[in-house]
């Protein structure tokens, strides 16, 4: 595409679908720069959280996509360089190599330690991708290297197991890595690679062509029962649903994959796994695919349990929302005779105890140890109040009835 002098696109001239997009998600889905400027004169939040359709800020949406323009413009407008819904602009421009946009999210003041909602930091992400030249960057400005994600795996040891042996040495001790040192000579070349890819693919979608056969740098996948082969990569089902990948989700059940399919009897459903994840968008394909919203791992787990197992109410509260509509069972207990409202009060999250309560959830039944979910309340902390007047409402409520 043909840049201005000021370096913006002129996406209309480019042929991009001109549609007058209705907020700046889709504006930026347009790769329409002009308009993410128009909407941000007449008032658009630019720090505007989206955690359904897009479930991104838009700026981190812009640096999924790589955007340039687009992530200037909204910097020029003091969105946060930290706004995030599910990943933050660093990780997420990491995430695709787009390089350039790192070192100006960083120019901006940027956390160079934030993470995502699997703690993965733009260091971990850059790691576990190979990207040398960003993974330098990030260490330059201080990222910490120390830094594990949610699993306990440091970003020397993803990259390990990724195949990525020198820049795992370098992350280990990056002093001995000087600026003549060979491990430099090319590798800006895997991270260009992927930010061409995917600006490619970005651009094909905003002008309307077929996902499948536009995406000619997308891995072509082969599917033999829950398992999924690419060129690169093999992941069965559920890890699939478990990392959000929506679109190789519906590929699997297009070909005929049951949506409770898993790797043995009694284990985690595509379903649990994404909702323990927060992933919205494949919960909801799921159920509309007809997963059993309540079926059982054989410790009794449903997928309302593990949605609540390290709870956040910005990211599971819309998740227990679409469960509790297809049916769960809010009083399902586990092996223990734990029940999805222990979980809710144990990790004290008001917004979630009261979705459970208003969707029938008793705190007054017991379990195997004669506990009721009631007694998991914390005694103390910011939420404490507020939980017990939810707790005491409904004992009020049962007193009356």
């Amino acid at each position: 595409m043909e840049s201005t002098s000021n370096g913006r696109q002129d996406n209309y001239a480019a042929g991009v679908n001109p549609t007058l997009p209705e907020n700046l998600f889709a504006a930026i889905e347009q790769c329409n720069v002009i308009a993410v400027e128009d909407l941000l004169a007449k008032g658009a939040d630019p720090d505007e959280v989206d955690l359904h359709a897009y479930q991104a800020t838009p700026l981190s949406h812009a640096c999924s996509h790589g955007d340039e323009a687009s992530v200037r413009v909204l910097l020029e407008a003091k969105a946060s360089p930290d706004s995030a819904a599910f990943a933050p602009p660093l990780v997420a421009a990491t995430e695709h190599g787009f390089a350039n946009l790192v070192t100006l999210l960083v120019k901006a003041g940027a956390n160079v330690n934030a993470a995502d909602e699997s703690g993965a930091s733009a260091l971990w992400m850059a790691a576990a991708h190979g990207f040398t030249d960003i993974a330098r960057i990030l260490v330059e400005v201080g990222a910490n290297r120390e830094q594990a994600d949610s699993d306990g795996k440091l970003p020397a040891i993803v990259a390990l197991e990724n195949g990525h042996a020198a820049l795992s040495g370098y992350l280990n001790a990056p002093d001995k890595y000087p600026a003549t040192h060979s491990l430099w000579r090319g590798s800006k070349k895997r991270a260009k690679q992927a930010a061409e890819a995917r600006r490619t693919q970005v651009i094909d979608k905003a002008m309307g062509k077929d996902a499948l056969g536009a995406a000619s740098t997308e891995p072509e996948w082969t599917f033999s029962g829950g398992i999924a082969h690419g060129p690169h990569a093999t992941q069965d089902f559920v890890s699939v649903a478990a990392s959000g990948n929506l679109e190789l989700v519906g590929r699997m059940l297009d070909a005929g994959l049951s949506p409770d399919w898993t790797m043995s009897q009694g284990t985690p459903t595509a379903l649990m796994q994404a909702a323990n994840s927060g992933e919205l968008a494949v919960v909801d394909l799921l159920l509309a695919r007809g997963a059993q919203v309540n079926h059982r791992t054989d410790k009794g787990l449903t997928a309302l349990h593990m949605a609540l197992y390290k709870p956040s109410a910005r990211v599971h509260g819309p998740i227990l929302r679409s469960l509790l509509t297809a049916g769960a069972d809010v009083n399902q207990a586990d092996g223990d005779g734990q029940r999805p409202l222990q979980r809710a009060l144990g990790h004290a999250v008001p917004a979630l105890v009261k979705m459970l309560l208003e969707a029938g959830a008793d705190p007054f039944i017991r379990d195997r140890a004669g506990r009721m979910p009631a007694d998991w309340a914390p005694t103390g902390g910011k939420h404490a109040e507020a939980l017990r007047e939810l707790l005491e409402s409904a004992r009020q409520g049962r007193t009356a009835d």
